[in-house]
């Protein structure tokens, strides 16, 4: 084994505000929290809607149709990047307006998957 390299994937450590993020959202009733070896997954009814992409990133799966409503609104947001899979977004939280906006967010998030 010599010259191999176990990679051992540890949870990703995060920034103070994804951390307070992932324990708000930890006492949301509508999100089943899963705890993964890559670190807490959220899903709702079953569909994954959280994934914490970074030290200060999360991805929200809003839904194509959802995106297309507030695109308008996205769009002029700095902190809020579109994702190759066009059901999510990418949200930028290293301040604390950001995490408002994250929780707004996953509001609609949650509203969408409900329906």
């Amino acid at each position: 084994m010599a010259g191999m390299t176990a990679w051992r994937r540890t949870a990703e450590r995060h920034g103070p505000y994804v951390a307070r993020a992932v324990a708000e959202f930890r006492s949301w009733p509508a999100l089943a929290v899963s705890d993964t070896r890559r670190g807490p997954k959220f899903a709702v009814h079953g569909t994954e809607i959280l994934r914490l992409s970074g030290a200060d990133e999360v991805q929200v799966r809003l839904t194509a149709p959802a995106i297309d409503r507030l695109a308008p609104y996205l769009r002029e947001c700095g902190q809020v990047q579109a994702c190759p899979d066009r059901a999510w977004v990418a949200v930028q939280v290293d301040a604390e307006p950001d995490l408002d906006l994250l929780f707004a967010l996953t509001s609609v998030a949650i509203k969408e998957h409900v329906a």
